[in-house]
C-alpha cells in the first residue's frame, strides 16, 4: 500500500485519483471514508462533535484499512491524520509512506476560495494557514519518500518507481 500524506492543499487527493487511473492503483480517500461512516462532512463533524472525535474516527478507519494490508492500493490522508503517534507508527510499518509537498505558496492559491476546510474557516486564511503549516511541518518527515507535487504526472511517476524500489528491498530482507 502507498499512503499519501503531507499539508493541507499538498495535492495528495489529486494525486491518488492519478495513481488510481493511469496505474491501476485501488483508491482509498480517508476524509470521504469519514463522510460516508458518519453521513456528514468534515466541516459538520468538526462543528458538531468537534476535532477531537473526528481524530477518533480517522485513527479507527485509518487503522482498519491499513491493517487489511491491500498491496496495490493508494491511501489518501487528510493533512492532519498523522498528528496521532499510533497513526504515524502504523503507517509507516505497513505501508509505503509518501510526503507530498508544495510550496506555501502554491498551497495558499490552491486553498483560497476552498470552504471545506474546517480549520481554516474564520479570520484571515493566509495567517491560518500559516500557523497551521508552523505547527505541523515537522509531522511529515518519517516518511520513507518526500515528493513535490507541482507536476502531478512526474510526482506519480517517481512514487511508483519508489514503490517499486521498496517492494524489491522488502522481498529481500524477507
Amino acid at each position: 500500500m502507498i499512503s499519501l500524506i503531507g499539508f493541507t492543499g499538498a495535492g495528495k487527493s489529486s494525486l491518488g485519483r492519478v495513481l488510481a487511473m493511469r496505474y491501476g492503483f485501488l483508491l482509498w480517500d480517508l476524509d470521504h471514508m469519514i463522510e460516508r461512516k458518519e453521513n456528514m462532512s468534515i466541516a459538520e463533524i468538526f462543528a458538531e462533535k468537534g476535532e477531537s472525535y473526528f481524530r477518533e474516527v480517522e485513527g479507527n478507519i485509518l487503522k482498519n484499512i491499513v491493517s487489511q494490508g491491500f498491496s496495490n492500493s493508494v491511501l489518501v490522508t487528510g493533512g492532519g491524520a498523522v498528528l496521532r503517534e499510533q497513526s504515524r507508527a502504523l503507517l509507516i510499518s505497513r505501508s509505503f509512506v509518501i510526503h507530498l509537498h508544495a510550496d506555501f505558496k502554491v498551497i495558499v492559491q490552491r486553498l483560497l476560495h476552498d470552504k471545506s476546510r474546517p480549520l481554516l474557516q474564520g479570520g484571515d486564511m493566509e495567517s491560518t494557514l500559516a500557523q497551521l503549516h508552523a505547527k505541523r511541518e515537522h509531522a511529515y518527515e518519517f516518511a520513507h519518500l518526500t515528493v513535490d507535487s507541482r507536476d502531478l504526472e512526474e510526482a506519480a511517476a517517481k512514487i511508483v518507481g519508489g514503490w517499486y524500489e521498496f517492494n524489491r528491498r522488502s522481498q529481500i530482507l524477507i
